[in-house]
């Protein structure tokens, strides 16, 4: 399990990524540790894991009725489309919103019966082996992730920002193994007051070591390009400035 951890850190250093990273992990084991209480959403509870807190999310504690769901700790019920359309005004009417939730059903359905509890947690405890680690990034770091994401086999996976915050950080990497971005849905990150420089990576633990070992061997980590990429980038830069 430490070697994980060292990898995160490795990343976290050559990309100088500020915030804690954090582990989410779908299990019905509890750690012996003190976790925090109190009910949170999954937008609030991704930030207080970021800060160093021990969060857990069920049926009970996740305070969103629409996180538990789209993260499969309940079964879908009856979904508020008047409030959606007309309270947070997030789409034209009732037939656009049903046709952006089946979309977005189509590319990851919610992994209910998975577990009931999940927990966000600062991936530098080791509490568990985490499922996904969620890395809070600018918009260069998260550039560079994509490259040293796809270095070993050049496969960049289909990134997906739509849908809510907690599927396209938490439940599309999940299902689908893929890394991916999101800058997460408006009115949660007004709700949770958000940086807005803030978007997230969401990392599969399988694919941690790979962007770990590609940090010295990519321009997008630690490694040097070229003198002769060098000459040709200040030639470009020459010829632009003499226009």
């Amino acid at each position: 399990m430490e070697d994980y951890i060292e990898q995160v850190k490795t990343i976290v250093e050559a990309l100088n990524i500020e915030k804690e990273p954090v582990g989410v992990k779908y299990t019905d084991e509890d750690p012996v540790v003190e976790i925090e209480e109190g009910s949170y959403t999954v937008c609030g509870a991704i930030l207080a894991a970021s800060e160093g807190k021990i969060i857990l999310l069920s049926e009970e504690s996740c305070a969103c009725p629409g996180g538990k769901t789209h993260l499969g700790l309940t079964q879908r019920g009856e979904i508020p489309w008047k409030m959606l359309v007309e309270g947070e005004k997030l789409w034209y009417d009732v037939k656009t919103a049903i046709r952006s939730s089946k979309e977005v059903e189509k590319i990851a359905r919610p992994p209910y019966g998975l577990s009931k509890k999940i927990f966000l947690y600062p991936v530098r405890t080791g509490l568990f082996q985490p499922d996904i680690i969620l890395m809070l990034v600018n918009a260069e770091q998260a550039s560079r992730l994509i490259t040293l994401n796809q270095f070993w086999d050049g496969k960049t996976p289909s990134i997906e920002m739509k849908g809510s915050l907690c599927w396209s950080m938490i439940t599309y990497p999940l299902v689908s193994g893929n890394f991916n971005l999101s800058v997460g849905d408006i009115s949660a990150r007004r709700m949770e007051r958000w940086d807005p420089n803030i978007m997230v990576a969401s990392i599969p633990w399988e694919r941690i070591r790979g962007i770990a070992e590609a940090i010295e061997l990519s321009t997008a980590g630690r490694a040097e390009p070229s003198k002769e990429f060098e000459r040709m980038t200040e030639k470009m830069r020459s010829r632009r400035e003499m226009l």
